[in-house]
Order: C-alpha cells, then sequence, then structure tokens
C-alpha cells in the first residue's frame, strides 16, 4: 500500500516537474527561430512530453494497483 502511495507521488512529481520544464524551457516560442533554436525547441518539447506521459502512466499504474489491493482487501473473507 506504501509503495503503490510512493509511486503515485513520484508520477505526480515527475509529471508536474516536465510540465514547469516545458514552460520554463519553451514558455514564448521565438518568432522567427533558426534552424539550431527550432531544433532545440524540439528537444525541449520531447523531453517535456516524455515526462509528462511517464509520470502520468506511473501515476495511473500506481491508482490501479490501489484499486486493486482495495478490491482484495474487501473480498477477503473476515472470521
Amino acid at each position: 500500500m506504501k509503495m503503490m502511495l510512493a509511486i503515485a507521488g513520484a508520477g505526480l512529481v515527475i509529471a508536474l516537474g516536465g510540465l514547469v520544464y516545458g514552460v520554463l524551457t519553451v514558455g514564448v516560442p521565438y518568432q522567427d527561430p533558426t534552424a539550431v533554436q527550432a531544433a532545440a525547441e524540439r528537444i525541449n518539447v520531447a523531453i517535456s512530453g516524455w515526462a509528462m506521459g511517464g509520470g502520468i502512466l506511473m501515476l495511473l499504474a500506481a491508482g490501479g494497483g490501489l484499486v486493486m489491493l482495495n478490491a482484495a482487501r474487501l473480498m477477503r473473507p473476515r472470521s
């Protein structure tokens, strides 16, 4: 249970970190970027997207794990 909560928390932190990274690095794109600036922007957008996607997947996986653990706990026979 604690492990799932830790994974969910880490996923949330990673997703928010990716969002902040994207805002800080690409927040206001260049008006007329050079080829190098456009390439750097694409790389930063990709890094931000992967971080947000990975964090959201971790959050969803931990949430599913918590649901399954609680369902198993509810289905356990009581003595």
